[in-house]
This record gives C-alpha cells, sequence and structure tokens, in this order.
C-alpha cells in the first residue's frame, strides 16, 4: 500500500502543479486582456486532459488492488505496460529509464497478483539503482518464448547482489534493505505468487553490471 501511494504521488505531482500554474496565469491574462472564447476552450481542454488522466491514474490503481477470485487467460506484456505505468513518474524522477521489449505470450493466472510480482521486482531494482546513486540508471524488461515457456527477464544495472545473500532473498522477512524501508515478504510472495499459483518458477543471478530476475510461466497453446 505504501509503495501505491508513493507511486500515485509521483503520477499526480506533475499534472497538479501543471493545472496550478494553469489557474494562477488566468488572473495574469485576464489583466493582459488575453481571454477570449478561444482561449477559455483552448484552456478547458487541456485542463481537462490532465483531470482525465489523474482520474484514469486512479482507477488503474483501484483495479490494481481488486482481487481476483477466479483464475484466467491473460497476456503478459499488456499487464506488465499496465504495472510499469503506475512506476513511470517515480522512475524519471530518479532519472532511471525502463524498455519494455515486444515480446508477448497467454499465461493462466490471478493478473493482479502479477502485476504485483512485476511491481515488486522493478521497485527493488529501482529502490538499489537509488541508493547506490547509479548514474543511467536502466531497467529492463525483455519478454520472449523459449520452445514451450514464456520467459520474462528483469535486468537492471545496480551493481547485482551480493554473493553472500543471493541464495537468501526469497526467504520470508530476509531484507537486505535499512530498517523500515522493506519487509523481507515482497520477493517472498511473489515467488510464491509465480510457483504456486502460477505453476512457474523464479530464478535471479548477476550479471555484469546487474542482477536479472527470470520468471519462467507456462505457456497456453490457441
Amino acid at each position: 500500500m505504501g509503495e501505491m501511494v508513493g507511486a500515485i504521488a509521483h503520477q499526480w505531482r506533475q499534472p497538479l502543479n501543471t493545472l496550478a500554474m494553469s489557474v494562477q496565469f488566468i488572473e495574469d491574462d485576464f489583466e493582459d486582456g488575453l481571454i477570449d472564447e478561444k482561449y477559455i476552450k483552448e484552456h478547458s481542454i487541456e485542463n481537462m486532459k490532465l483531470i482525465n488522466f489523474m482520474s484514469k491514474t486512479i482507477d488503474d490503481f483501484r483495479n490494481f488492488f481488486t482481487v481476483n477470485k477466479i483464475k484466467e487467460d491473460f497476456k503478459v506484456r499488456e499487464n506488465l505496460i499496465e504495472t510499469t505505468d503506475m512506476l513511470i513518474g517515480q522512475l524519471e524522477n530518479s532519472n532511471i529509464s525502463l524498455e519494455v521489449t515486444d515480446g508477448d505470450f497467454l499465461v493462466t493466472g490471478f493478473p493482479n497478483e502479477f502485476k504485483q510480482v512485476i511491481l515488486n521486482i522493478v521497485n527493488n531494482a529501482k529502490d538499489v539503482l537509488i541508493e547506490k546513486n547509479i548514474e543511467n540508471g536502466n531497467i529492463t524488461i525483455d519478454i520472449q518464448t523459449v520452445k514451450d515457456i514464456g520467459v520474462i527477464t528483469i535486468t537492471d544495472n545496480a551493481g547485482g547482489i551480493p554473493q553472500d545473500v543471493i541464495d537468501r532473498i526469497f526467504e520470508p522477512y530476509f531484507t537486505t534493505k535499512e530498517q523500515g524501508k522493506g519487509t523481507g515478504l515482497g520477493l517472498y510472495m511473489s515467488k510464491m505468487i509465480i510457483e504456486d499459483n502460477m505453476n512457474g518458477k523464479v530464478y535471479v543471478n548477476n550479471i555484469d553490471n546487474g542482477a536479472q530476475f527470470i520468471l519462467e510461466l507456462e505457456l497456453i497453446n490457441v
């Protein structure tokens, strides 16, 4: 919930600032004699775009917490994009770029649980990039199929996970974050969602300049 509130704050900050400036300009523009029917229409259209964006943000977050009672078939890319869109404000604010490749595949499970897995892994990567003050931070999400398995690879350039803890990061209540900044349950729950609820597998390893989380999921043949 805390992460979601933080994401909402970042998503809303820019449009709120823009709306505030727009309101402040009205008085100055009125005094300068710039306000006419055309001005009002253009002003209303631009402000309504911002308001609709903020309204959609609330709908996205509300849907995120909707409990799925029944497993359903869904495409992973659409759910990935919906999740990363909620985080883009925080990432841009921290000068972290995010790339999602064009692949896609169909799986069975609970879409919102899957979103929480992606949210958790991407948020962890973001936190480490910020903590280590990595310049040109980058998170890449690669989607592809290998034979009859769908593979999602989430990679960052934050320097990797220390070897003395990498084998423990999926344990419950284990966290490398400072006290008060992590419960140690995020990756544990992510592993349970992928392996117990979606019959998949989760791996993690270090690459040259960062960490790499790999999700393997059973494909649906259509």
